[in-house]
């Protein structure tokens, strides 16, 4: 076996039956297998939509797959509009909605009135004592089997009117209203044994006097 050197400006390969030659120059220029630096524009293979390997992606490739901001925008615009009636409410700046019914635990002020488009519904408030608390609702019941004289708390203040009927159920025993209470031409109606009566009440200045107007002797 012979050592030393050799001095050439190229050399020839064979390339499936081809001659090829490559100047010794060229290939110390070649860039290295591991951590190679190019210059200029390199190629490479461009890999099919959806590969996922670790294959050289081309700019060809990334451009296919990467969607560009108009199409993005367009994907995101579908969305939004299909979510819109569906689970986004559609905006109105002239109108709130709600599918659901609404509970509100403290009283809504509503300086600008209330337009009601349906039922219209309120709470029969049983009172258990004699006392009508206007806070609590605007229509009450009561059954009296004896002598009950009645109050009226927490009405809303003066300048404000405020409105209550009471269903009355009477067995037996008289009724006393409250002196602020004034009936037409100052007489409390008579009650009949047995049957069911509506009073309504109505106020304006803090519960100083409460008009009062009867409907009598509904059959139970």
């Amino acid at each position: 076996m012979a050592y030393g050197k050799i001095k050439a400006d190229a050399i020839i390969y064979d390339n499936g039956g081809s001659d090829v030659e490559k100047t010794i120059a060229s290939l110390a220029a070649a860039a290295p297998t591991a951590s190679p630096t190019f210059t200029g524009t390199p190629a490479a293979p461009t890999a099919t939509a959806g590969t996922n390997t670790t294959q050289i992606a081309t700019t060809a490739f990334v451009t296919s797959a990467v969607p560009t901001d108009s199409a993005i925008d367009a994907r995101a615009d579908a969305r939004v509009t299909a979510a819109v009636g569906s689970s986004v409410q559609a905006f109105d700046a002239d109108t709130t909605k709600n599918d659901v019914a609404n509970t509100f635990t403290a009283a809504q002020t509503l300086n600008a009135g209330l337009t009601v488009d349906g039922p219209y519904k309120q709470v029969a408030e049983a009172v258990s004592a004699l006392d009508i608390d206007l806070s609590t609702g605007n229509y009450f019941t009561k059954t009296i089997s004896g002598n009950s004289t009645f109050t009226f708390s927490n009405p809303p203040s003066s300048g404000t009117v405020g409105s209550f009927v009471l269903e009355l159920t009477h067995s037996s025993g008289t009724v006393t209203w409250p002196s602020s209470v004034k009936f037409p031409a100052d007489t409390a109606p008579t009650l009949t044994t047995g049957k069911t009566h509506l009073f309504m009440f109505v106020t304006d200045d803090g519960g100083s006097r409460y008009r009062g107007a009867s409907l009598v002797d509904y059959t139970n």
